[in-house]
């Protein structure tokens, strides 16, 4: 009966659509936009850091986080519940960029490049995984408010639009 139980709540628990917002230092940011319902959401600010955007040998572009004590990194995820042991069933979408402040601006198109955007989208999805510059959209800071729009054209992607509170 006890394992009947727990097993309820877990599936219960997992089936639900989740958003979360983190912080690492005293800004926090709270996700306002709708998550899919069929996994879990998740948006950080790193303080203190910047992205070193690279490519490897077989030209794929990653990102690994610097100190920098003028800029922000913040990075937004979408991970699929995957139900069971399925193997390569796993599904995760990020957009992460990086900023000097939280003041009033816009970023539009090739200018989202300023802020060293990408879109990354990891699966088993044969050649269609990995991170993407993004250099079609809209970011908008205003009045402590910021929203995201925007499209990569070399794979599909589900997450095309953010909204998230600056506290």
């Amino acid at each position: 009966m006890k394992k009947l139980l727990i097993c309820t709540a877990i599936l219960f628990l997992g089936c639900a659509s989740k958003k979360t917002g983190v912080s690492q230092n005293q800004v926090v940011l709270q996700l306002e936009s709708e998550c899919p319902k069929a996994g879990t959401c998740r948006i950080e600010v790193f303080e203190n850091k910047k992205m070193q955007v690279n490519l490897d040998e077989f030209g794929s572009v990653y990102y690994k986080l610097e100190d920098d004590l003028q800029k922000k990194v913040i990075k937004y995820s979408y991970s699929k519940t995957v139900k069971g042991d399925i193997q390569d069933a796993g599904y995760r979408e990020e957009i992460v960029f990086e900023l000097d402040n939280f003041e009033n601006q816009d970023f539009e198109n090739a200018d989202l490049q300023k802020t060293q955007m990408l879109f990354g989208r990891f699966c088993y999805c044969k050649g269609q995984t990995g991170n993407y510059k993004v250099g079609s959209g809209k970011l908008s800071i205003q009045d402590k408010k910021a929203s995201l729009s925007f499209t990569v054209s070399e794979v599909p992607q589900l997450i095309k639009t953010i909204t998230f509170d600056i506290k």
